[in-house]
């Protein structure tokens, strides 16, 4: 299938997502996956003051914890994820597996967590339901672009960061928007509801008309539809939209620094110490890989973070 028509699929997938149930398929091995979508969220927490983002608990292999013990019985971990994010986590169109960088990192959790990297029961989580899943139990873990923030280290506790981005702008490629900027001025800039690109564009419009959705994908969908003229996300979720689309580019730079981490309940000690365990793997022995085999479009691999514990 060419590149045009896969993200032709996506993007028309894109505007079912929040609304159908997506059955469970195997990814490039046989790996059974259950996929279910949920509804209903907060808004973020507004900013709250500085704090360290790079530093999560001292790892442990203990599985004594209530947390751990609880999806140790249950037999497999429950993670919000994304499927429509290119790179990251995605149900490939032609073969009906869920791929990407995010998708093998929930294998490699419950590979260290239950011996099993298949002992996995995938669930949709929309952009802006990623807390409220967690807090409510329905996941575990949220596995899905998740920026770590001071506001939402109040809400969920995270690991380690696993990936370093920042905010930036994708526009048409025949467009006159160089960044967010006054060549926003009077136009309509699209962003997901509950991302920290929302955030930071309600910050600082520009003079741009704030246009939302639910998922980023949804805001490339409304820009080939014309609908918006531009979108702010973040970059690695960027380029997975220009892989699908070379009619768009990324433009005007990192607008702020970010980093990707695992989030999980608030207070859930043991499981993010349990997590931190298969993180320090993870990011030692299978980033490199994985930044290979998926995020090429990025670009030249800048490494993987260095975990930072403390407590």
């Amino acid at each position: 299938m060419g590149r045009r028509t896969r993200a032709a699929v996506l993007t028309a997938a894109a505007l079912l997502l929040g609304t159908l149930a997506l059955p469970g398929s195997s990814a490039a091995e046989p790996r059974p996956q259950t996929v279910r979508i949920t509804a209903g969220a907060p808004a973020l927490a507004p900013a709250a003051e500085s704090c360290d983002t790079g530093t999560s608990l001292t790892p442990s292999t203990s599985d004594s914890g209530a947390n751990v013990q609880r999806i140790r019985t249950r037999g497999k971990l429950i993670a919000g994820i994304d499927t429509n994010s290119d790179l990251w986590g995605f149900r490939d169109p032609v073969t009906g597996n869920l791929q990407g960088f995010d998708i093998d990192l929930v294998h490699a959790l419950a590979q260290s967590i239950l011996g099993d990297p298949n002992a996995v029961e995938f669930l949709a989580v929309p952009t802006a339901n990623r807390i409220s899943a967690l807090q409510s139990g329905q996941v575990d873990v949220v596995v899905r672009t998740m920026t770590i923030t001071c506001a939402r280290l109040k809400q969920v506790s995270f690991s380690v960061p696993y990936f370093d981005a920042g905010q930036e702008v994708v526009a048409p490629k025949s467009s006159p928007i160089t960044g967010l900027n006054d060549t926003v001025n009077g136009k309509r800039v699209c962003a997901a509801t509950g991302s920290t690109g929302l955030d930071l564009l309600n910050a600082n419009k520009h003079g741009a008309k704030v246009f939302t959705v639910a998922n980023q994908l949804d805001c490339l969908v409304q820009m080939q539809l014309g609908n918006v003229d531009a979108t702010i996300t973040d970059n690695a979720l960027g380029a997975g939209q220009v892989a699908q689309d070379p009619t768009i580019h990324l433009v005007g730079g990192l607008l702020d620094q970010e980093v990707y981490g695992v989030a999980m309940k608030l207070g859930s000690t043991d499981l993010v110490r349990r997590v931190n365990a298969a993180m320090q793997d993870f990011l030692a022995n299978q980033w490199a890989s994985e930044y290979s085999k998926w995020l090429k479009p990025l670009g030249a691999s800048p490494g993987a973070p260095t975990p930072h514990f403390a407590g």
